[in-house]
């Protein structure tokens, strides 16, 4: 699962998709809301400076960011 930017699906045609599978194509193309790796790194470098990269923070919070949230680990 990822996060889109469900605002750039204002400007598609729905009405030229024929089937659910062509809807389903035409939200897959949207563009993630956020890039998870400049996160990560923006994270990496600010907790690192904190706790460093074997604290429990650091591996709890790089886990829920790169899982999607708390409820994808």
């Amino acid at each position: 699962m990822r996060l889109i930017n469900a605002d750039k699906l204002e400007n598609v045609d729905f009405s030229d998709c024929i089937d659910s599978m062509e809807i389903m194509n035409v939200i897959d193309e949207q563009p993630t809301a956020y890039d998870v790796d400049a996160v990560v790194e923006q994270l990496d470098t600010y907790i690192t400076k904190l706790v460093g990269r074997n604290a429990a923070l650091y591996q709890t919070v790089m886990r829920i960011v790169k899982g999607g949230g708390v409820d994808g680990n």
